[in-house]
């Protein structure tokens, strides 16, 4: 016979583990989002123009080259600030 406090660290032992698979689904669909707008946004530029564009941002430092960007871009819809 099974006591209250072994059903109940079973079922807990089972949450965490549903928890631990959720996350490292959420994880891979949050990889696969970002691999999609990296592919997007090639596809807008040219793969040869993202190449360049990477190259200039990492020889600027890539926070300074986004920070630089941010404020000559018009501000999309839905993003911050």
């Amino acid at each position: 016979m099974v006591s209250k406090v072994e059903r109940e660290r079973a079922a807990l032992e089972a949450a965490e583990q549903d928890l631990a698979d959720r996350r490292k689904r959420l994880a891979e669909m949050e990889k696969e989002e970002a691999e999609k707008d990296v592919a997007r946004l090639v596809k807008k530029v040219g793969h040869e123009r993202a190449i360049r564009l990477l190259d200039l941002a990492v020889k600027v430092k890539p926070k300074s080259a986004i920070e630089a960007l941010e404020k000559i871009a018009p501000k999309a819809p839905g993003q911050g600030a």
